[in-house]
């Protein structure tokens, strides 16, 4: 595989001594620099040189291999199932009978491996954007949080590295705090990739999950993707940043039911790693993929990356740093379900809103974006 360099400008002929250096004429020295042949653009190279550092094509394999361990699964899958080991078809069999209707692991907390969050493989991974988080303030692990990633994005990019691994070293920037990040359920109906999502720290994105994980400890916390799939079809390169956040209140009520503070966190850079089509608001496109994400729960972002080898077109994200901020928390009170009421939940959600903003406002100067402006719509616009 192979990656862009970007190739160090020309300079002028340097010359053994000053005395050489006075016998050249401005003629003279103008010819000699009207030779020099300027090193070609990277913005505008097609393909990928052949003199790429070996650290930066082993950070394009940890993004290749990610991206291609689902489907690696599902063909090793087809696989068993079409063995003539009866022994290995039924074993997988019974394997599929178990996920279909006795696993549980994915709404119960799951099996974390720290080991294998710690691996060096995925600070390869952080590199290759590269991916930074940074702390605003210590969060005591005397209590259950709610975290809220903002933007979606295509793919969430920036909530996996920082939240599913120690790549950017969550586990030291916030002792005591036990994180899951959460993702929707029909990733863990894939064969063996499911298992591998749960040793990685994340679960199921239901509410029975986030009760359970909320009430099992102190420290015990979620992160949530909090505008969604939908989110994801207004995931493209912008001063306007648009999340869907309006109507979605759901995690307050969960909020007050555990006594969860609820902890916003923004991601600049995070909308940068693809093109997307034009699908404006009311337009055929735009109508067709809410129609499919309400149906599938998946979203349909017609979107545009960079190849292995090329960088004019492909599902692999361009390189694009990601500054992911966690900011300060929300506290909430632990209420009965009998005693949440729309105002309450309405004065809660909306002062998530405000944090959020001030989050973004505080620190999108740092990152080119001082212009950079977020709107909030709900699931209908």
């Amino acid at each position: 595989m192979t990656e862009e360099v970007i190739p160090s400008t020309s300079s002028a002929p340097v010359y053994e001594s000053d005395n050489e250096k006075s016998e050249l004429t401005p003629e003279e020295k103008l010819a000699i620099e009207s030779m020099i042949i300027a090193p070609p653009s990277p913005v505008n190279r097609t393909f990928a040189p052949l003199n790429i550092p070996l650290y930066r094509r082993r950070q394009t394999l940890t993004i290749l291999v990610w991206f291609l361990l689902p489907w690696t699964c599902l063909c090793i899958s087809l696989f068993l199932l079409r063995s003539r080991n009866w022994y290995v078809v039924g074993t997988f069999i019974v394997y599929l009978t178990w996920m279909g209707f006795f696993q549980k692991f994915p709404q119960e907390g799951g099996f974390k491996q720290q080991w294998l969050r710690r691996l060096a493989w995925w600070k390869w991974f952080a590199d290759y954007f590269p991916i930074h988080l940074h702390k605003t303030c210590d969060l005591p692990a005397d209590r259950p949080y709610i975290f809220g990633y903002h933007p979606h994005g295509i793919i969430s990019l920036g909530a996996f590295c920082n939240f599913a691994t120690e790549a950017t070293g969550f586990e030291n920037k916030f002792p005591g705090i036990n994180l899951r990040l959460l993702t929707l359920k029909v990733n863990f109906r894939i064969p063996f990739y499911g298992i591998y999502l749960s040793m990685m720290g994340l679960c199921d994105a239901s509410k029975e999950s986030c009760n359970y994980i909320l009430e099992k400890s102190y420290g015990n916390s979620i992160m949530l993707v909090l505008g969604g799939a939908k989110e994801s079809l207004d995931a493209r390169p912008s001063n306007e940043y648009i999340l869907t956040l309006k109507n979605r209140k759901g995690f307050v009520k969960i909020g007050l039911v555990n006594g969860a503070s609820l902890v916003p966190v923004f991601s600049f850079g995070e909308n940068d790693l693809y093109d997307q089509m034009a699908n404006p608001f009311g337009s055929k496109l735009r109508q067709m993929q809410i129609k499919i994400q309400k149906r599938l729960g998946y979203a349909t972002p017609f979107f545009k990356g960079r190849g292995i080898f090329q960088y004019a077109i492909g599902f692999m994200p361009n390189r694009h740093t990601i500054d992911t901020y966690v900011g300060e928390p929300i506290e909430l009170p632990k209420l009965d379900v009998n005693q949440l009421t729309p105002e309450i939940i309405d004065k809660y959600h909306g002062q998530y809103m405000d944090a959020l903003r001030r989050l973004f406002d505080t620190h999108k100067a740092k990152h080119g974006n001082a212009d950079a402006t977020i709107k909030y719509i709900n699931d209908n616009e």
